[in-house]
């Protein structure tokens, strides 16, 4: 065998075995530390054994005009009595149904841990995936998390955190809005205004902290 050949030979087996192992890692995608399959038809195929849908939403992440899924994940009844959420998101593929975007299982509170106000809310605004949780009573928390498509990476990459602490018996709170792409914090009171039914800001303060590329499955909530 020439030694042109046995290169070529050699080159064709190399691109064999990094196309194999590709493969292999596809179809190594978790969730919460469960294998799921690299593409599914729907959103039942990728929540995980003893795992069940509490709320999802719909809409386009990464802009190819196809509707993509987030949804909120809790452990079945029989778990415990303080059944733990996570969040997943899957992208879709013309005729190829979904494959997982990413995953979180240490962002949210269990359901129930949020005391009178616990909940968790979803939505996709403008491509940016937004993540809400409410705990507390009279006095509450609001923790808002947002998320977007990095193009370089195919990743989701989190921009932005909103913090709101408040005692809905006086109406008076406040929050503290930061931009994780630019720095930019925005820490702000206010007054509830039941009368105009809105918030007046009695003060508001700029700031900076460092920029951060935190990604979906490295970000950890308020517990």
């Amino acid at each position: 065998m020439s030694m042109k050949l046995s290169t070529s030979l050699q080159f064709t087996v190399l691109l064999l075995t990094v196309a194999l192992h590709s493969n292999s890692q596809a179809q190594q995608s978790t969730v919460f530390g469960k294998k799921m399959p690299a593409t599914a038809p729907a959103l039942r195929d990728f929540v995980p054994p003893g795992w069940m849908v509490e709320s999802q939403v719909s809409g386009d992440l990464n802009g190819d005009g196809l509707a993509d899924i987030a949804a909120v994940l809790v452990e079945g009844k029989g778990a415990t009595d303080d059944r733990q959420r996570g969040l997943i998101v899957l992208q879709a593929s013309a005729g190829k149904g979904y494959s997982v975007l990413g995953s979180n299982g240490k962002l949210l509170q269990c359901q129930g841990c949020g005391g009178v106000k616990d909940g968790v809310n979803v939505a996709v605004k403008n491509g940016v995936l937004v993540v809400s949780q409410y705990s507390g009573s009279r006095e509450y928390s609001v923790y808002t998390w947002r998320f977007r498509l990095d193009a370089a990476s195919q990743r989701l990459q989190m921009i932005g955190i909103d913090e709101e602490e408040a005692d809905g018996m006086v109406g008076k709170g406040s929050t503290v809005s930061t931009n994780l792409l630019t720095g930019l914090q925005i820490s702000e009171s206010y007054q509830y205004d039941e009368k105009r039914d809105r918030k007046v800001i009695l003060s508001s303060k700029k700031g900076k902290v460092a920029k951060s590329m935190t990604l979906l499955e490295d970000a950890v909530g308020s517990q």
